[in-house]
């Protein structure tokens, strides 16, 4: 059994629909990558009690249906993954990786309480390629050549 990470914005372009044509490519992508990552039985997927709702949050702003949020909230209780609860240590450690590396602590609060659990991140966040989230687990990301960087629209990046 394989255990992985998928960040919260392989969720958003697999749940929420294309605001503009041009993006609708890197939807296309996320939504097989998560719907062939889910039926996988040899993957269990990881997720810390902040990612749920930092997910959950952002398909509600993203228009998803009540429905569809329920029932995703729904699979995320199943055994296909595996639920870490954060701790005030948990909390603490993300904060100080956050000060020193200046990136903002959600990527760490995603991430690091499951170093040790997980051998692979899939993310298409920038900031993930940091040295901090490669010593937790392997980052790949699912969606390439997308690259995500924060406040800034998705954009395609020209090599690995």
């Amino acid at each position: 059994m394989t255990n992985i990470i998928i960040d919260t914005n392989i969720w958003h372009y697999a749940y929420v629909e294309p605001k503009e044509e041009g993006y609708l490519k890197i939807h296309e992508q996320a939504r097989k990558f998560l719907k062939d990552t889910l039926l996988n039985p040899e993957i269990t997927v990881a997720i810390t009690t902040h990612q749920i709702s930092e997910i959950l949050d952002l398909l509600r702003k993203g228009g998803v249906s009540r429905l569809v949020m329920l029932e995703l909230f729904e699979a995320i209780k199943s055994k296909k993954f595996i639920i870490k609860e954060l701790t005030a240590a948990d909390i603490e450690s993300s904060f100080k990786k956050s000060l020193d590396s200046g990136i903002h602590i959600y990527d760490y609060l995603v991430t690091l309480p499951l170093k040790g659990l997980v051998e692979k991140i899939y993310s298409a966040d920038a900031h993930l390629q940091h040295k901090d989230f490669k010593d937790i687990a392997k980052v790949e990301n699912p969606v390439f050549p997308w690259i995500l960087k924060e406040g800034k629209k998705p954009v395609q990046q020209l090599q690995r």
